[in-house]
């Protein structure tokens, strides 16, 4: 499932990182109406925060856990004899 969401995350940023795109050469062209610097931020505010649920995702999902390493394993205690 979280392959799944990645993929659909990655899709999301995708598009709106081509419709950032199409407004940017459009203000290039010089054919852009007064909500252009609107749509940008909109655009670009979208694409940071998919990439970021993304890269939770992705962390959470398929990143080791860095404390697997530090489990300790049980100590010895060697019996001794009750006195």
């Amino acid at each position: 499932m979280a392959s799944l969401a990645l993929g659909g995350l990655v899709v999301g940023v995708v598009w709106f990182s081509v419709l950032t795109v199409v407004i940017a050469l459009q203000v290039l062209g010089g054919n852009e109406d007064g909500q252009a610097d609107s749509y940008m931020a909109v655009f670009l505010g979208m694409v940071f925060l998919l990439l970021a649920v993304a890269f939770d995702i992705y962390r959470r999902e398929f990143m080791p856990d860095e404390l697997i390493h530090k489990i300790r394993r049980p100590k010895i205690v060697l019996r001794r004899a009750f006195r």
